[in-house]
């Protein structure tokens, strides 16, 4: 039962609708004058085209050239904050952009490239203020409902009524987009909220995160520090991940440095053990069982798999497992970095928890705190509702996509949860497809190419009827190297002549095992 105080008030657009009439335009600064309810509006100031100083917050270092823009900053009771920028030249159209990790910032660098296409676009801090610290939380319940799905949600309203305030019409298309966390928050809206958008991106998707930070962040932190031999230190991850590569890489019929589909690499640690004592170039039998465990994923004591494991092909280089599980250091890793605070402030509420006793004991009848932690937040932070129907009918498009490297979130997560949509509601094309992408770690990055323009492929669906059979992506560890993403589960297929390194010799088809 959730508190009343935090429960999701009536529609703002209704309201302003009323408020406003249509045509009727505000001035940027006078939008601190508008009346809408739990909402206010602490500044509206116009923003010359140029350079433009990002604030502080996730990913903001740079000064992109912005077109010139009212700038609107406010906030939504109880503490959810929130800007939206208003270009000048407007496209008619709306897009939020998500979080990252545990929120607490708004996401300035991600809103930039909506801006310059001319959206009108948006982020929120999701209710609380700090950087994948887990403080905030430490007592208050509706902090963590405003994370976990409120946030976005009134954030949403808010914004579509500040647009039409400011505009005099509403946007023709509103979308939203966001990887990791915010993949978490698009899955939220398509699920809890179907009727918000028009078009939703979500790209590695955090959407079952109490088993994520079970099976994923703890189970990894236990198995790399539980035993003291076990940790395994980044200085051999280039071993771990040449001998992942050696066995798979040429399994999809290209000596290319990417591995195709992971799922079928069965590659066994086992062959790196030492010989003759540790050494930089093998790795010592603990160390072997901890990366057999993080392959494993997350289980109870009695077998029955929590989260699925890290698939090969994402052991070494920048943004793999340096970045997401050894650190470096013990319990430096962003598994340990994100998943403590999550278990002592938000789980346990409790900052002196010990991650060591956590039970991963599943037992009829035996209150286990896989248990604990599902009773307490399952139905407040998962988003794994197979049932769409409610976002079909509205219209709407889902386009995800998961990195087949993804050093954090495994991939198999967006399989089973599209695979699960597809038995609930039957064949998915015509609205939702899911683009696995080869050689990607956590949200871009890793050896294959993992640049792609998604907001242009979703523009086309939602605007033009045109469905994305085909994305291109570009870069990766090759430079100018190009490839097919193609809607899972087909895959893109060499045709056997032509440069690999140029996507129009590459086909989507089904695996030749299906």
């Amino acid at each position: 039962m959730l508190h009343p105080a935090i429960l999701v008030r009536g529609s703002l657009l209704a309201v302003v609708a009323c408020a406003v009439p249509a045509a009727a335009q505000t001035p940027c600064d006078q939008l601190t004058r508008l009346a809408l309810p739990d909402v206010t509006i602490t500044s509206a100031v116009l923003v010359s085209a140029g350079p433009f100083a990002l604030p502080g917050g996730r990913g903001a270092a740079a000064s992109p050239i912005m077109p010139s823009f009212c700038r609107v900053a406010g906030l939504v009771k109880p503490e959810v904050k929130f800007e939206v920028w208003l270009p000048a030249n407007w496209n008619r159209k709306f897009l939020m952009v998500g979080n990252g990790g545990l929120a607490g910032t708004i996401s300035y660098a991600a809103m930039a490239a909506p801006l310059q296409r001319g959206y009108a676009t948006a982020s929120t801090d999701t209710g609380h203020t700090a950087d994948n610290d887990g403080h905030w939380a430490e007592g208050h319940m509706e902090r963590v409902i405003d994370y976990a799905h409120r946030g976005v949600h009134v954030t949403t309203q808010a914004d579509k009524a500040i647009v039409q305030a400011f505009y005099g019409v509403e946007a023709q298309h509103s979308y939203f987009s966001g990887c990791s966390n915010g993949g978490q928050e698009a899955m939220s809206e398509v699920q809890r909220y179907p009727n918000d958008y028009d078009g939703v991106i979500a790209g590695d998707p955090a959407n079952y995160p109490t088993h994520l930070f079970m099976g994923a962040h703890l189970w990894i932190t236990q198995a790399l520090q539980n035993d003291p031999g076990g940790y395994l230190p980044a200085s051999k991850l280039p071993v771990l991940g040449a001998a992942v590569y050696t066995a798979c890489d040429a399994l999809d019929g290209m000596k290319d440095g990417i591995i195709g589909d992971p799922r079928k690499c069965h590659f066994d640690p086992s062959a790196l053990v030492c010989k003759s004592g540790d050494a930089p170039d093998c790795l010592t039998a603990p160390q072997v069982t901890t990366v057999k465990k993080i392959y494993q994923g997350g289980r109870t004591s009695g077998g029955q798999q929590i989260f699925p494991g890290i698939l090969p092909g994402g052991e070494a280089g920048q943004g793999g497992w340096s970045t997401w599980i050894t650190g470096t250091g013990p319990g430096r890793g962003s598994h340990s970095t994100l998943g403590m605070p999550f278990f002592r402030y938000i789980v346990f509420e409790d900052p002196n928890w010990d991650f060591r006793s956590f039970r991963f004991d599943k037992t009829p009848g035996f209150d286990s705190d896989v248990d604990f932690t599902d009773d307490k937040l399952g139905a407040i932070f998962n988003n794994m509702n197979p049932d769409l129907s409610a976002f079909r009918a509205h219209g709407g498009k889902l386009i995800q996509y998961h990195g087949w490297a993804d050093p954090d979130i495994s991939p198999l997560n967006s399989i089973n949860y599209f695979e699960s949509v597809q038995t609930k509601i039957g064949d998915t094309k015509s609205f939702y497809r899911l683009y696995m992408v080869p050689g990607m770690f956590h949200c871009g990055g890793g050896p294959g190419p993992n640049t792609f323009d998604m907001i242009t492929a979703l523009e086309q669906w939602a605007e033009h009827g045109k469905a994305p059979d085909r994305i291109v992506a570009t870069g990766g560890a090759v430079k100018d190297r190009t490839r097919p993403l193609c809607p899972f589960p087909q895959e893109a297929k060499w045709k056997g002549s032509g440069s690999t390194d140029q996507e129009v010799n590459f086909i989507c088809a089904l695996p030749s095992n299906k």
